[in-house]
């Protein structure tokens, strides 16, 4: 059996650079009008270009993402550039919309299609006409799935691929079809543009009324009421944690999945790189026959996140893999400070930080690396002008830290302290 594939999200071409570093095998990035998660996405073709030449050079796989379900007015543009997207050589296409995959296959039948999570493909006559009929190689099969499910399509259609999530957001609905931010924002969450109203935080009024009815005011938009009840669980509308099985690799190889799937194109480099550090670590040590490392969790409790469950492939959610803390709803141990850039102005001893979150004199840095950790306590900083400064604030570039550790490339910086934020933080 072939070693399952490590597969992280590239919002940018800057973050599939530390997915590389950080451990992938494969990254998926989005093609521009052609994807979902539009709004955020950083790539052209000419970035598009420099991303695949990046793959060839590290013997990596790219995965180039044009997933949405077009109407009309997207075929004539999508036929227009196919080839020039396709002249990429990307490793696969990952798609849901059945014409623009039979227009693929039609003028492109040398690039591999991977059907898109968007399609909701739950069983396995359906994995059979996707493969057997369309001709998809790999399905990326629903996040409702369980692991028995997994392993009864696999006993079915067993040449096909199977690719599944393992970490990240859990969508309140079959994957991707939520209606809520369509109701609160006029945002369609299947056109990339979610504002994850089921994960914000709201205010509950009860009314005066014998039948006391309840209304919820959104916080991010004070003064609009809608009309709901709330029982002791609070006031987060289908506040779902968020999806962790690292410690269940063993049971998901024998499942018959061949690519381990990352959520988070819009997140940060600093999820995105101890994610991937994360899991690349407990797959090499399961390939190695050693039992998992519990320290793993630690690291993975560093990044920002709902608290984790196992969703739905372990065992079914209870109401346990909901967040129903109505004071903090995001947890993590540390704080992401800064991204290591090259120092420009040769200041000795120092490192160059792009600041993220702000940083004070006295703190502790932890100095994330591919290979490793190394710690300081942060003494001088510097500001662009070389003057000494107590605190450097978040997204005023760049400062230097006085340190005693040097950073190789792709080396991250977070803040060590215990750290709960609200979503105002």
């Amino acid at each position: 059996m072939e070693k399952m594939e490590l597969l992280a999200p590239a919002g940018s071409l800057e973050k599939l650079k530390f997915a590389y570093a950080y451990g992938a095998d494969a990254a998926y990035a989005g093609v521009p009008f052609f994807s979902l998660r539009a709004r955020e996405n950083d790539f052209n073709i000419e970035k598009l270009k420099e991303a695949t030449e990046l793959r060839t050079r590290l013997g990596k796989k790219l995965f180039l993402t044009l997933n949405i379900f077009a109407r009309n007015r997207k075929i004539k543009p999508f036929k227009e550039q196919i080839g020039e997207i396709a002249a990429l050589k990307p490793d696969a296409f990952i798609m849901s919309d059945p014409g623009l995959i039979a227009m693929v296959k039609e003028a492109h039948p040398e690039i591999p299609i991977h059907l898109s999570v968007q399609a909701n493909c739950m069983n396995w006559q359906a994995v059979k006409f996707w493969h057997q009929s369309v001709g998809v190689s790999r399905i990326i099969l629903s996040r409702e799935l369980n692991l028995n499910e997994i392993t009864e399509i696999k006993n079915h259609v067993p040449d096909v691929e199977l690719e599944a999530f393992v970490h990240g957001a859990i969508c309140i609905a079959y994957s991707g079809r939520c209606l809520m931010s369509s109701y609160f924002s006029y945002r369609d969450a299947n056109q990339g543009v979610c504002d994850n109203s089921c994960r914000e935080k709201f205010k509950v009024y009860e009314t005066p009324k014998q039948d006391k009815d309840y209304f919820i005011e959104d916080l991010r938009n004070k003064g609009e009421f809608y009309q709901i009840s709330e029982d002791e669980n609070g006031t987060y509308l289908m506040n779902a944690k968020d999806l962790n099985v690292i410690e269940h690799l063993d049971k998901i190889r024998e499942s018959g999945v061949c690519s381990l799937k990352i959520e988070g194109r819009t997140k940060s480099i600093y999820y995105l790189s101890l994610v991937s550090k994360a899991y690349r670590k407990a797959l090499d040590d399961l390939y190695a026959g050693k039992p998992f490392d519990p320290k793993i969790h630690d690291e993975l409790a560093k990044i920002s996140n709902r608290g984790y469950h196992t969703g739905f492939m372990i065992q079914d959610p209870d109401q346990n893999s909901q967040n129903y803390d109505t004071g903090i709803s995001r947890y993590y141990s540390q704080r992401f400070a800064g991204v290591v850039r090259e120092d420009e102005n040769n200041l000795k001893d120092c490192l160059a930080i792009e600041v993220r979150n702000k940083v004070q004199k006295g703190q502790t840095f932890e100095v994330i690396t591919p290979d490793g950790t190394e710690h300081f306590v942060i003494d001088d900083i510097y500001n662009e002008k070389g003057e000494l400064t107590d605190v450097a604030h978040g997204g005023t570039g760049i400062k230097y830290f006085k340190s005693p550790i040097q950073a190789p490339p792709y080396s991250i910086v977070s803040l060590v302290e215990d750290h709960q934020a609200s979503l105002r933080n």
